[in-house]
């Protein structure tokens, strides 16, 4: 008995000897992959014990993406926003917390962008945060309709210097504005515009516009590519059109509502389609739209910086 008594006071005094081992805090994944089109996600972080209490997790952003516009405090989200603005709170008696971010759609063909997310600071000593504490997250190109114009380059024939601009509306008639577009100062072809496959069911007008140049005649070409899944579809899937302009059709445009249009498509569920043809060549330029003012994003200006083009856009210039 007195042997028995001796075994129960060592093994009670190992349970007092071992250490507090801390709930460790970590995110729950290393990596994470999302498409611009994905909307609001969530980002999980855990523990591995249930929260003895409420505790407030800070984190950082770093990157290739546009984070000095990420926070919902600056109200100028270009392609993420982060809708807990640096900070989640870990509720008591839970094991995990949601960090959520929306992703926003554009009119930019981009490479894939990095986020590195990192857990900063947290409100409570009583919680150790591990080495798990980053998780590198992939912004994949969302789906969606490329429209490519390219014409000759420079020659003995002559130089050329084209514009694209796409209009958007409920149908072929009527348009409610411009869209997006390619306006870069060059005879270099070509012109590229990228519309979302996230867009609603609309009509979408494309002009084509001569703005400088010695060509006469202008032989230019249009093509409607699908992107989809990280990729573009194949050549022999690809619509092509063929234009042609002459001097008379030079419009050294100062207002985009003096360019008209001269194709149109349409987009009915994921299917962009009913591309017009041929071109139409206007009889007095590429000019002289008719119909109510338009709306003009402010990154179509001619003499205005431009996107940087991604190795994808570049990749379509070389098809």
């Amino acid at each position: 008995m007195g042997t028995a008594m001796v075994l129960s006071l060592t093994i009670s005094s190992c349970k007092k000897d071992e250490p507090y081992v801390k709930p460790q805090l970590s995110f729950s994944s290393a990596t994470g992959t999302f498409k611009e089109s994905d909307g609001t996600v969530q980002i999980e972080v855990s523990i591995d014990k249930v929260a003895k209490e409420d505790f407030t997790i800070q984190y950082s952003f770093d990157g290739s993406v546009a984070i000095e516009k990420s926070t919902a405090a600056s109200g100028k989200a270009y392609d993420f926003e982060d809708l807990n603005a640096g900070e989640v709170v870990m509720k008591k008696g839970e094991k995990t917390a949601n960090i959520e971010l929306k992703f926003y759609s554009d009119f930019y063909l981009e490479d894939d962008e990095l986020i590195d997310l990192k857990i900063s600071n947290i409100s409570v000593t009583n919680v150790e945060i591990t080495r798990n504490d980053e998780t590198k997250l992939t912004l994949d190109q969302e789906d969606g309709l490329v429209v490519y114009l390219t014409w000759p380059a420079p020659s003995a024939s002559g130089v050329a210097d084209m514009d694209l601009f796409i209009r958007v509306g409920e149908n072929i008639t009527t348009w409610d504005g411009v869209l997006t577009g390619s306006v870069q100062e060059s005879t270099q072809p070509g012109e590229l515009a990228f519309i979302p496959k996230t867009i609603g069911n609309a009509a979408f007008g494309a002009s084509y516009v001569y703005y400088d140049g010695t060509l006469d005649p202008l032989d230019f070409t249009v093509s409607f590519v699908e992107f989809s899944n990280g990729a573009f579809e194949p050549d022999d899937q690809v619509e092509s059109f063929d234009g042609e302009y002459t001097i008379a059709n030079l419009n050294k445009w100062t207002d985009v509502n003096s360019t008209v249009v001269v194709q149109t498509f349409t987009k009915v569920g994921d299917i962009f389609g009913e591309i017009s043809d041929p071109i139409i060549t206007p009889d007095s330029g590429s000019r002289m739209s008719t119909g109510a003012p338009l709306s003009v994003p402010s990154v179509l200006s001619k003499r205005g910086s431009e996107n940087p083009l991604s190795i994808r856009a570049k990749k379509m210039l070389e098809r």
